[in-house]
């Protein structure tokens, strides 16, 4: 029996459906603080019946369920199940798989499922009784579960020998056996007291009840003469009627006659209708016992792809075995290559350190040849900027001059232009009339174009239009005539130009004048832009000199860190030689375990062989009776095919018979109408004496033909018998049926009375017998523990001794459990006095003794190796082995020899905040030295 897996979903950091599964023997359970390891512990712990919060670190129960993170909402359901092994029937459900599942929602509803099926806790509890499994059993230890084994209180003690002696049933129903005792003496006394009351009530009605039967025998007298009377009325009635009825049942015979024709066709068609029911239920049968083998057959075809799957995995697994061993061989001839490579690596990173050295000393002399360039450049700058500022001054003087000079440009012109009477229209009017004579002369010397472009441009600019004029006579002969036409036009329009122009334009003019102060506005904005640009080109080269300085730096601490990483691989180097030779020897004995495992291998695939050919001839069989069964279904339905067809026919016949049979009706009807008249008077009679006596006057029929003499002697009898009743005076009529009942419940009572006596002493039987099994029990674990507690105690501590004592050796099955520890050098003590790390190795010391008695099917230990030190570690480590191979453990750890021990890594991590997710890494014994070099970071 063993732990397969856990489901976790809503509980705790779990918000993701999280299914960890477990192998037989140890694994490990890693991952960072916090990121929700304890979690699995306290899932298993929730499902097995834990209902404090405070034992979950909750405050409430409901705080159990995932309540969501900045990115998750929250669930409203938590939900754990676990999947156990029970091959080995430790279990009283007699199946190999079992599930157990509890389930809470946010509203506090809890549920409890065993395979599914809804349960009580005590049910679940009682499943797990003096199993080792259980909120409160040794299956999981952790720090509290220490500290409650070493506590300063003895009988908190005795749950770990309990559970092992396996008295916790005897304890329940022990303590059942009591609680009915006292209920039982409690209800003597209730007894007791109400049958002292019932007594003086029976004794009463015993009187009361001899008067009323006297009383009832005179009133029983009475009735008599007044039934005669009444019966003697009704004969006269009903000898009226009979005629009436002679009549009637000659109709009722003809009816009858007829009904039992109809009869006989509804008896038919029931027959026929029984038929077809009895053949569509053999139908139906048929059709399951089908749909059966259908299931049957994909069965046999799911069993045969699940060997198919386990031949396969086993093949892998052979093939692994193979492929393993060489991976061995390459192993072991790779160490031998290590162990030489790294001699030779010892002397390479000498001659590197010493490289590194030399490289760090050119590397500071290049950062300081740049802090001093740095240094020329700030000067070089700061000049710059000087000169830059001085003419930005400068800058500013000569635009507020210029400003001035262009001003008296505009108001000397404006006031020479009016003086003069130059005219704006006129000039406008003779640039049209010259333009529009260019462009005819464009028109008709089309190939000319540039040339007049160009005297187009010289008559609207040049002062010398003379001499283009003269080109373009030369350039064309042919227009001589529009050449004189263009020629007086630009005359008229040179003499629209005034005279005083010339002064502007003068050498001592305002003109030029201008003109040189533009000219050094530009060469001093060019003296400024040329120092700006110097001292950008100066920061851009400090900026890249800072940025090689950087680099320098960060090179140098780069090769200083290089130096301290090449020493420190220096000593690496020499421990891996050590643990290489160590390992050498590991993987020479792993490759003779790796070939008995491909034998095994080997004999399991003969085994599935065999069993796929048993299941080929099964499926055969499962065909053959397919067939059979359909042949069935064919002959069934054409059965009831032909049945239907008859029933119709018999169903015409009876519709006419019905209508026959509607005639006959009528007429009877009419006969009953006749006699009603009889019948009402009848009634009547029945009625008045119903009414008076409370009586069916119908009960006494067969006395009314029976009566001799007259109605007046009836009379004279009943007056007589009406005197005697009245002389009784006054009589309890209900005292004969009082008395009976107070009579049974007396007798019963006193009955009870004797039974619980009976169920007092069984009682008393039973809680002492199971007080002397619980104490046999007991003593002879307690003493198997004791003596193994002394040895596994030499065995944790490398030597001295150790002692359990009971408080009350008399009183065995209450008494406290003292236990005292002697650690080599010193003296023997109670365990309180111990340091930390000596009370989690005499714990364990405890755990495993108790193991030796009675083994737990698994075993969670959460971090009770924290206080050991690395020797203690190391021994606690090989008895876990060794305790491996019977029972199941489930270790959280952080220690990394505690994870040597392991079979099989499980991590747990939270990749997103506040949401664990578990992985599993599963490994042989032949890869875990490899993964935890290789690994070790991340884990």
């Amino acid at each position: 029996m063993f732990l397969k897996s856990v489901e976790i979903f809503g509980f705790k950091s779990f918000a993701d459906r999280t299914v960890i599964e477990f192998s037989e023997g140890i694994s490990a359970l890693l991952g960072p603080n916090g990121c929700g390891k304890s979690n699995v512990v306290d899932a298993i712990k929730w499902v097995l019946g834990e209902q404090s919060s405070k034992t979950l670190r909750a405050e409430k129960m409901e705080d159990v369920i995932f309540n969501g993170t900045e990115n998750r909402k929250a669930l409203n359901v938590a939900e754990v199940t676990l999947l156990i092994s029970n091959d080995a029937g430790i279990l009283e459900l007699d199946i190999p798989e079992i599930s157990v599942r509890r389930r809470l929602y946010r509203s506090g509803e809890s549920e409890y499922l065993i395979n599914n099926t809804l349960v009580k806790l005590k049910e679940l509890r009682e499943l797990f009784f003096d199993t080792g499994i259980g909120k409160t059993a040794y299956s999981i230890m952790e720090q509290g579960k220490i500290d409650q084994i070493l506590s300063n209180k003895p009988e908190e003690r005795r749950y770990l020998f309990e559970e092992a002696a396996g008295i916790t049933k005897y304890k329940m129903r022990g303590a059942e056996a009591e609680r009915k005792l006292a209920r039982t003496e409690e209800n003597m006394r209730q007894v007791e007291s109400i049958l002292s009351e019932v007594k003086r009530s029976h004794d009463s009605l015993k009187v009361q009840a001899d008067k009323t039967i006297k009383y009832r025998e005179l009133k029983n007298l009475v009735f008599d003469a007044e039934l005669d009377l009444q019966l003697l009325k009704l004969r006269g009635i009903m000898e009226s009627s009979n005629g009436a009825d002679d009549k009637l049942k000659t109709k009722v015979a003809d009816k009858q006659k007829l009904t039992d024709e109809i009869d006989n066709i509804n008896e038919s068609l029931e027959e026929n209708l029984d038929l077809v029911n009895n053949m569509e239920s053999d139908l139906i049968e048929s059709q399951k016992k089908l749909y059966g083998i259908d299931l049957e057959k994909t069965g046999k075809e799911s069993q045969e792809r699940m060997l198919a799957e386990r031949r396969i995995e086993i093949t892998k697994q052979a093939e692994s075995c193979i492929a393993r061993e060489e991976n061995l061989k390459n192993r072991i001839e790779s160490i031998n290559i290590q162990i030489k490579e790294r001699n030779s690596e010892l002397e390479e990173s000498g001659k590197r350190v010493r490289e590194t050295e030399t490289n760090i000393a050119g590397f500071e002399k290049s950062i300081n040849t740049a802090a001093d360039r740095i240094s020329e450049n700030e000067k070089s700058i700061t000049e710059a900027e000087r000169r830059a500022d001085e003419g930005e001054k400068t800058q500013i003087d000569l635009q507020e001059e210029l400003r001035r000079i262009t001003d008296d440009i505009v108001s000397q012109l404006d006031t020479r232009l009016k003086e003069t009477g130059y005219s704006l229209n006129e000039r406008k009017a003779a640039e049209q009339h010259f333009n529009e004579l260019i462009e005819r002369l464009r028109i008709h010397l089309d190939g000319k174009k540039k040339f007049f472009d160009d005297a187009r441009k010289t008559s609207a600019f040049s002062e010398k239009p003379g001499k283009l004029l003269d080109a373009a006579e030369e350039s064309v002969a042919d227009g001589a005539s529009r050449i004189d036409e263009l020629r007086q036009a630009f005359k008229d329009y040179r003499e629209t130009i005034p005279a005083f122009i010339d002064e502007f334009l003068a050498p001592e003019g305002i003109i030029v004048k201008k003109r040189d102060l533009d000219t050094r506005l530009e060469q001093n904005r060019n003296m400024i832009l040329s120092m700006r640009e110097k001292a950008r080109d100066l920061r851009e080269e400090n900026r890249k000199l800072n940025k090689k300085i950087d680099e320098y730096r960060k090179t140098l601490e780069d090769l200083k860190m290089t130096k301290v990483r090449m020493e420190t691989r220096l000593n690496a180097v020499r421990d891996a030689v050590k643990q290489n030779e160590r390992e050498l020897n590991e993987q020479q004995g792993l490759l003779v375990e790796n070939r008995n495992d491909l034998e095994s291998c080997n004999s399991r695939l003969g085994n599935i062989g065999e069993q796929l050919k048993q299941i080929e001839v099964e499926k055969a069989e499962l065909q053959k009776r397919e067939q059979k069964l359909r042949k069935e279904l064919d002959r069934l339905e054409n059965g009831i095919s032909k049945r239907n067809v008859d029933m119709k026919s018999r169903e015409k016949r009876l519709k006419s018979k019905m209508e026959n049979l509607g005639k006959i009706q009528q007429q009877i009807e009419t006969l009953h109408i006749e006699i009603s008249n009889f019948k009402v008077e009848i009634r009547n009679v029945y009625d008045n004496f119903r009414d008076r006596h409370s009586r069916d006057l119908s009960d006494y029929d067969s006395k009314m033909y029976e009566l001799p003499g007259e109605i007046r002697e009836y009379r004279e009898r009943l007056a007589k018998k009406k005197d005697e009743l009245k002389s009784l005076g006054s009589v309890n009529l209900m005292a004969p049926e009082e008395y009976e009942e107070v009579k049974e419940r007396y007798d019963f009572l006193n009955n009870q009375i004797n039974d619980l006596n009976q169920a007092r002493e069984d009682l008393k039987q039973i809680t002492d017998q199971i007080r002397t099994e619980s104490t046999e029990l007991f003593v002879e674990t307690y003493n198997n523990i004791r003596k193994n507690f002394h040895i596994m105690f030499r065995r944790m501590f490398g030597g001295g001794r150790a002692e359990l004592k009971l408080n009350e050796p008399e009183h065995v099955l209450t008494s406290g459990i003292e236990i005292y520890a002697q650690p080599p050098g010193k003296k023997l003590e109670n365990i309180a006095l111990l340091s930390g790390g000596e009370r989690s190795l005499t714990a364990v010391a405890m755990l495993f003794a108790t193991y030796m008695v009675k083994p737990s099917p698994f075993c969670i230990l959460d971090e009770i190796d924290a206080a050991l030190d690395e020797a203690n570690v190391g021994r606690f480590v090989n008895t876990l082995v060794e305790f491996g191979k019977k029972s199941q453990f489930i270790v959280i750890t952080h220690n990394k020899k505690t994870v040597t021990g392991a079979g099989a890594l499980l991590g747990v991590t939270m990749e997103e905040s506040g949401v664990s997710k578990a992985v599993a890494i599963r490994l042989d014994n032949t890869g875990v030295q490899a993964d935890e070099q290789e690994e070790a970071g991340v884990i």
